[in-house]
């Protein structure tokens, strides 16, 4: 019973051991909240918008590369294509891209930014820099406006204002309006755009840059404030709205949104061109990510089966092994056997033959005053009639094997040389 309980405590160890190390702690959103993809049937995605851009006979594409694979997609036309990224961004657009993305343009594409300025929609929190993206996006500035900062809350008279927590979702969404302000082919037939934000929103004023012309297209209907801008650059054209959720499954057919995408796509597309969803810096990527790795579902399952596994495993088919009985201690006899075994391994058999007859033949050698060269003294054991006339001879001819590079029987010749021994004392 002991070693069960024991072997159910290492268990129970090891496996937060591997918790600690290769799963850790949820995390706090998760994916539970949808975001704009083209794949997405979620509210938040983009799954609506792109059926219905193709049931009108337009060409779709999922982009599920860096933008600096657009300069180079064979199954791409070389201009007239559209591009309709979101921002704020779940992975982080490289600095590489944006020169890319702007070459692009600039040879007679076109892009649509769709960023949740004065909305914040639920997939948008946390902000991951929503300012610096539309930066190195479109290279436009945007500041907040005096007294367009979302409003303060009142405890009552003379309570001091509460200021509100960005992070921290709205009772109810609170519904965004963009308004026309004036005639133009992007805006044909569009009265109203609908956006809804989850989350406190600002308002906010963009600063155009020097030598680039900015036109307002739509206002915001709180604020007055533009809130769709166009922009050309180069050969293509660049449309911001500063509202993220107008296109999104919940709105695209709420007041004139598909209308207001209806135009965008009829206007910016060139003989031969997609609409392209930039679907990789919204999580989906056809490159090894591996943070998406890590922070599948699927990933997760397999792991706790796998434990569940080896837990019953451990439980049910293991005992820890008894203690080992402490060794004996070491004997001369045995430390004898032991070296004699790991020499007579690497020592060459003929070698120590040869050694046993030499050392043999010098102990004749010292008992007789001779020189010690390990010679052997045949002639004068010949002439002791006391020494067995067979074993003599027996030694002799196992000395002519080893002699001419054979093998013998050391335990043979080691027995042989003991009994001459014996009869030459």
């Amino acid at each position: 019973m002991n070693d069960r309980l024991l072997t159910l405590a290492f268990a129970v160890g090891a496996l937060l051991a591997f918790y600690y190390f290769f799963i850790g702690p949820p995390q706090q959103r998760g994916d539970q909240v949808s975001r704009p993809l083209s794949s997405e049937p979620q509210p938040n995605g983009y799954l609506g918008a792109r059926l219905w851009l193709e049931s009108q006979g337009v060409e779709v594409h999922s982009l599920r590369h860096r933008f600096d694979w657009l300069s180079g997609a064979g199954e791409l036309a070389a201009e007239g294509n559209l591009l309709i990224t979101t921002i704020p961004f779940q992975r982080p657009m490289r600095r590489a891209e944006t020169d890319a993305l702007r070459e692009w343009v600039l040879q007679g594409n076109s892009l649509l930014v769709v960023a949740g300025l004065f909305d914040t929609p639920e997939w948008a929190i946390p902000d991951t820099d929503t300012f610096g993206q539309l930066r190195d996006v479109t290279g436009l500035n945007f500041r907040t406006l005096p007294g367009a900062e979302p409003p303060a809350q009142s405890g009552g008279e003379g309570a001091e204002p509460e200021v509100v927590n960005l992070q921290k979702p709205l009772p109810l969404p609170k519904r965004g309006v963009l308004r026309t302000g004036g005639r133009h082919p992007l805006t044909s037939d569009v009265e109203a755009v609908w956006a809804d934000s989850e989350y406190p929103a600002g308002k906010f004023a963009v600063i155009s840059p020097a030598g680039s012309p900015l036109l307002s297209l739509m206002q915001d209907n709180e604020s007055g404030f533009g809130a769709l801008w166009l922009t050309p650059l180069g050969e293509g054209a660049v449309v911001i709205t500063g509202y993220g959720s107008i296109f999104t499954n919940k709105l695209l057919g709420q007041a004139d949104n598909a209308r207001l995408l209806g135009n965008i796509a009829e206007q910016l597309l060139g003989p031969g061109g997609h609409v392209i969803f930039d679907d990789v810096h919204q999580g989906a990527a056809n490159f090894y990510d591996a943070e998406a790795f890590f922070t599948d579902s699927r990933l997760h399952a397999s792991s706790w089966w796998i434990i569940g596994l080896w837990f019953i495993w451990v439980l049910g088919a293991t005992r820890l092994p008894p203690p080992a009985a402490a060794p004996a201690p070491a004997r001369e006899q045995a430390f004898m056997a032991a070296t004699g075994n790991f020499f007579a391994r690497v020592i060459d058999r003929r070698r120590i033959a040869r050694r046993m007859l030499a050392n043999f033949f010098n102990e004749l050698r010292r008992s007789l005053g001779l020189p010690v060269d390990g010679e052997p003294l045949w002639p004068w054991m010949r002439g002791i009639a006391t020494l067995e006339p067979g074993l003599l001879e027996r030694v002799e001819a196992l000395h002519a094997r080893v002699a001419a590079g054979r093998r013998v029987d050391l335990i043979e010749l080691h027995n042989r040389l003991q009994q001459l021994r014996k009869q030459l004392q």
